[in-house]
């Protein structure tokens, strides 16, 4: 019935689009209009021997709010697995050796307290999630708990064009280009940190060699009207192309997922790090994206996040108010910096279904550029907490 209702009712969208009125209407959302323009320090989650990043956040049965995250610690890496493994020093360890924590805090915007490690891989040669453990987003669908995430492993037959296979270019694309997507299930969110989830044993879905090349990441998952999941994720075009982003469905929420549509494969609308919903409200789909080209066809500044919609779930184009955020930050008491990253959206929504707060990874400098124990914060990575009224 929800299925026949959807489609009847995107009949009539269609049939009254000629007067522009019901699309209009539907999309207005702005929520760069509602994002805090100036945050307190107490909004910034940083740390001194681990980079952040992938942020997810939830209100637990607690009350309090659990942030899902990745982390990965500085320095330089052991040469123990592979006599290679100096291409993940410092910031480019996220590929190798990301773990998934989380953390708690009273509020909505922090501050947020490093709980526990609840991922890592174990370098299990006969498993897909062999290494990294990132992108983590937790969502609730009925009466369960879905955790899902990025993993890889190694290929050592990996060949891309025009690149050396024995190059550290070459190596790493062995383990870039085996990136997955999964998930973990759980009845309670607290379960998460016992221990007790389920992990389902098999990626909900893999680079197919025909649309998604290469790489398949950046997972965001939302129920549609029709009671069908919608996942919107990353992957790129061949030979390290341009980033391009697609939607799948699925029946179940921790079953594997079928290509549905594209959303954005060409080089000047390219996109990463996509956060999927569906407003009940507007009726529309919506994702905030973080804008990976220089064209300004979708927003003036590379980096930037931006706002999507689509009515259907296949159809998709910048929405009505698409600036969600500059690549910048304002703290109390300091400058307005430019950042070099904003990435990895996430929105939080209130009980009314509103939205209440946006996360996102951000760093101040380069975090390429620094591959010691000990770096200064300008060159970490951290998480940053803006309210949404």
């Amino acid at each position: 019935m929800k299925r026949l209702t959807f489609f009847l009712t995107l009949l009539l969208r269609v049939l009254c689009a000629g007067t522009g009125y019901i699309a209009k209407a539907q999309d207005n959302l702005n929520l760069g209009a509602k994002l805090q323009q100036t945050i307190d320090t107490s909004q910034v989650f940083i740390d001194g021997q681990y980079y952040h990043w992938c942020n997810s956040v939830i209100q637990g049965e607690d009350g309090k709010y659990h942030m899902f995250y990745a982390r990965w610690p500085h320095g330089k890496r052991t040469l123990d697995d592979d006599p290679a493994n100096g291409i993940f020093d410092g910031f480019s360890g996220w590929l190798k050796y990301s773990e998934i924590a989380y953390a708690t805090a009273d509020k909505p915007t922090g501050p947020f307290h490093y709980v526990k490690t609840i991922l890592k891989g174990n370098g299990d040669q006969h498993k897909w999630n062999r290494y990294t453990m990132h992108n983590p987003q937790i969502r609730r669908f009925g009466q369960k708990y879905y955790l899902y995430y990025m993993s890889n492993a190694f290929d050592s037959t990996f060949r891309a064009k025009n690149v050396d296979p024995n190059s550290d270019w070459g190596h790493w694309l062995k383990y870039n280009c085996t990136q997955k997507i999964g998930v973990l299930v759980a009845n309670k969110l607290s379960d998460f940190a016992l221990g007790n989830f389920q992990e389902v044993k098999e990626p909900l879905i893999e680079p197919d060699g025909i649309q998604t090349f290469e790489v398949t990441t950046n997972p965001s998952v939302t129920e549609g009207p029709d009671g069908r999941y919608y996942m919107i994720f990353k992957s790129r075009k061949p030979n390290v192309g341009n980033m391009t982003m697609w939607i799948a469905v699925s029946d179940r929420p921790d079953k594997p997922f079928k290509l549905l549509s594209q959303v954005f494969t060409e080089p000047d609308m390219a996109c990463e790090d996509p956060f999927l919903w569906y407003d009940k409200q507007r009726k529309q789909f919506y994702a905030v994206v973080k804008y990976y080209a220089h064209s300004g066809k979708l927003v003036a500044q590379f980096g930037a996040l931006a706002l999507i919609t689509s009515v259907d779930g296949l159809h998709w184009h910048a929405a009505r108010h698409p600036l969600v955020s500059q690549r910048e930050l304002k703290v109390t008491g300091q400058h307005k910096t430019v950042l070099a990253h904003l990435d990895r959206p996430f929105i939080l929504f209130d009980k009314k279904g509103r939205p209440q707060a946006l996360y996102a990874a951000a760093s101040i400098g380069d975090p390429f550029k620094n591959k010691s124990d000990k770096i200064p914060k300008e060159e970490n990575s951290f998480i940053v907490n803006f309210g949404l009224n």
